[in-house]
C-alpha cells in the first residue's frame, strides 16, 4: 500500500473517528484496524521483518534522542550550576547563608510545580517541537541573567523564574518519545535520556573548575561568568532545536533534516507498529487536555503509587546533588576547594552506569516493580551508611560512602517514568500522569533541601536517617503496586473470561471507558 504525501483531505478523511463505526467492531481485530485508521499512515496489513524495524528504531536513537540528549544536557547545566557556584564563595559574595540557597531551591521547586501541569496542557496544542525549545530559550535567558545578581532578592527572582520556565521540559519530552518508541523500550530511551544527566554533572564540574578561575576577569566573580556562559549557550541550542526536532516519524523532512530520517514505507512500518502496541497512538488530532483526561489522572488510584514512589524514593537527589561538592570541600582531603567540584564525577558515573543496567534489563524482561525495588534496595543501603559512620571515621571511608550513595541517585528512575507512560491511556490523561510524576520528583526537593541545615554540618546525619526511611517505604510501593495491577488484570481477565465477539460488540456500544479505563487494557508491572 502506498501513501500520496500531501493528500490533506485523504488525511482528515482518515483521521477522523466514527464512533458508531467502532462501537460495531465484532472482534478486538476489528476495532484495531479501525483505530488505527485514524493515523493515515497506519497500514492495517502491513508486514516487516525485524531488521527493517531495528534500523527505524537505530534512526530513532541517532536522529531524535541523541539531540534530546543534548538538549537535556544543558538543561542539567544550568540546573547543577549552582551546587558548583557554592565552590567559589557565592554565598559570601551575595551576603546570604546556606539557608537562603535552599530557600532559593524550595523556590524554584515551587514554580516548576506551579507551572508543570499548565505546560504539559500547552504542549498538545501548540506541540512539543515548538514549545519544548521555546522554554529552553527562556530558561537559558534566565540563567544567564544570573550573572547580575546583586542580592538575596534577585537571587530569589532568578531561581523563580528558571523554575517557571523549565517546567514541562521533562513529561514533555516523555510525551514527546512515546510518539517514536514502543512501551517496551521507553525504559532503555528514557534512561539514555537521564544518562546525560550524569553526564553533564560530571562535565559541570570540569567546566566549572576552568570557567571559576576567571574570578577577577572584567572585576567579576568566576561564579558570574560560569551562569553567563552555560545560560548562552542553552540559548543557541534552544535556537537549534526549533529546526531539529521533527513533529513526528512521518514529518521528519525539512531544515537542518534535509530528506528526513525516514524513506516511504519506514513512515508506514514506524506508525503501525506504535498503533500496534497501543492504539491510543494513532491519533493524530491536537487540541487541549480535556477536563476528563485531566480528572481521572489527577484521581486515579493506579497513577498515585508511582507518584509516590518518585516522591519518597528520590528525595535523597537534591541534597546530594547539590551539596555533594561542599561536603567533599568541607572533609579536607587536602586538595583545592574548586577540586571539590572534580571529586564529585567518579559518584555520577557510577549513577550512569547503574541506571542504564537497571533500564536495559527492565524493558529486555518487560519487568518494572522488582527492578525498582533492587536498585532502591542498594540505594537505601548506600544512604544508610552515610548515617552510621562513627564520627571518628576517615574522611576517605566517608567520601566513598558519599560516591556510591551517589551512584544510586536516579537508578530506577526511568523504569518508573516508562512505567507510568506504558500504563495509562489516551494521551490527555498520559500527558498529565507523567507531569504529576515529574511534579512529585520536584516537590520531594522542597523537603529534601530543608532537612540538610547549617546546625547539622557537617555530616547532616538527621537528614540521611530521614532519607533512609524514605527509600524503604519506596521498596513497600514498588512491590505494592506490582500486586496492585496484578489484582486488576486479573479481575479484568475473570469478567471477560468466556465473553463472546457478541458480547464485545455490546460492551463497545454501551460502554463509556476508555483508555486504561476498559476492560481489555492490561497493566504491565
Amino acid at each position: 500500500m502506498s501513501l500520496t504525501k500531501g493528500n490533506k483531505s485523504d488525511i482528515e478523511h482518515r483521521s477522523s473517528l466514527d464512533t458508531n463505526t467502532l462501537n460495531s467492531a465484532d472482534s478486538p481485530d476489528e476495532r484495531l484496524r479501525i483505530l488505527g485508521e485514524q493515523n493515515p499512515y497506519y497500514v492495517h496489513e502491513l508486514n516487516w521483518t525485524e531488521a527493517e524495524e531495528r534500523e527505524i528504531v537505530r534512526a530513532f536513537d541517532f536522529k531524535i534522542l541523541s539531540w534530546i540528549g543534548v538538549m537535556f544536557f544543558f538543561m542539567q547545566l544550568d540546573r547543577g550550576n549552582m551546587a558548583n557556584a557554592l565552590t567559589d564563595n557565592f554565598m559570601e559574595d551575595l551576603d546570604i547563608s546556606l539557608n537562603t540557597v535552599t530557600l532559593g531551591s524550595t523556590i524554584f521547586t515551587v514554580f516548576f510545580c506551579l507551572f508543570e501541569i499548565p505546560s504539559n496542557m500547552v504542549i498538545r496544542r501548540a506541540g512539543p517541537q515548538r514549545w519544548i525549545p521555546f522554554l529552553m530559550c527562556l530558561w537559558g535567558l534566565s540563567t544567564a541573567s544570573q550573572f547580575f545578581l546583586k542580592d538575596r532578592v534577585t537571587f530569589l527572582i532568578c531561581r523563580a523564574l528558571v523554575g517557571m520556565f523549565e517546567a514541562g521540559y521533562i513529561p514533555g519530552i516523555a510525551i514527546y518519545l512515546t510518539t517514536y518508541y514502543k512501551r517496551g523500550e521507553m525504559a532503555t530511551r528514557l534512561s539514555i535520556f537521564w544518562s546525560t544527566l550524569a553526564v553533564a554533572n560530571s562535565v559541570a564540574g570540569v567546566l566549572a573548575y576552568g570557567i571559576l578561575h576567571m574570578r577577577g576577569i572584567a572585576g567579576h566573580a568566576g561564579w558570574r561568568w560560569l551562569f553567563l556562559f552555560e545560560g548562552l549557550a542553552t540559548v543557541v541550542v534552544g535556537l537549534l532545536s526549533f529546526f531539529i526536532l521533527p513533529e513526528g516519524p512521518t514529518s521528519t523532512r525539512g531544515f537542518l533534516r534535509f530528506n528526513g530520517y525516514l524513506t516511504d514505507r519506514q513512515e508506514q512500518i514506524a506508525i503501525t507498529r506504535l498503533v500496534r502496541d497501543d492504539p491510543t497512538k494513532a491519533d493524530t488530532s491536537k487540541g487541549v487536555v480535556s477536563k476528563t483526561d485531566l480528572f481521572k489522572a489527577l484521581t486515579s488510584p493506579r497513577i498515585w503509587p508511582n507518584i509516590l514512589i518518585g516522591f519518597f524514593g528520590l528525595l535523597p537527589f537534591s541534597p546530594l546533588t547539590i551539596l555533594s561538592p561542599l561536603i567533599v570541600k568541607n572533609l579536607n582531603l587536602g586538595v583545592p576547594p574548586l577540586v571539590s567540584n572534580l571529586l564529585v564525577i567518579p559518584g555520577y558515573v557510577i549513577s550512569l552506569s547503574i541506571m542504564t543496567f537497571v533500564s536495559w534489563s527492565s524493558d529486555k524482561h518487560n519487568e518494572r516493580a522488582f527492578h525498582g525495588a533492587i536498585a532502591s534496595t542498594y540505594y537505601a543501603l548506600c544512604i544508610l551508611s552515610l548515617a552510621i559512620l562513627p564520627a571518628d571515621a576517615s574522611k576517605f571511608s566517608l567520601y566513598f560512602a558519599l560516591i556510591f550513595a551517589m551512584g544510586g541517585q536516579t537508578c530506577w528512575h526511568p523504569v518508573n517514568a516508562a512505567w507510568i507512560a506504558g500504563n495509562t491511556a489516551p494521551v490527555g490523561k498520559r500527558s498529565i500522569a507523567l507531569a504529576m510524576y515529574i511534579i512529585s520528583v520536584n516537590a520531594c526537593d522542597m523537603v529534601s533541601v530543608n532537612l540538610f541545615r547549617d546546625e547539622d554540618a557537617p555530616r547532616f546525619i538527621r537528614g540521611f536517617w530521614i532519607l533512609f526511611g524514605a527509600l524503604l517505604l519506596t521498596i513497600f510501593l514498588f512491590i505494592f503496586q506490582r500486586y496492585h495491577l496484578m489484582h486488576i488484570n486479573r479481575k479484568r481477565e475473570e469478567k471477560t473470561r468466556y465473553w463472546t465477539d457478541e458480547d464485545w460488540k455490546h460492551y463497545n456500544e454501551t460502554t463509556k471507558d476508555e483508555g486504561d479505563d476498559r476492560l481489555d487494557f492490561r497493566f504491565h508491572y
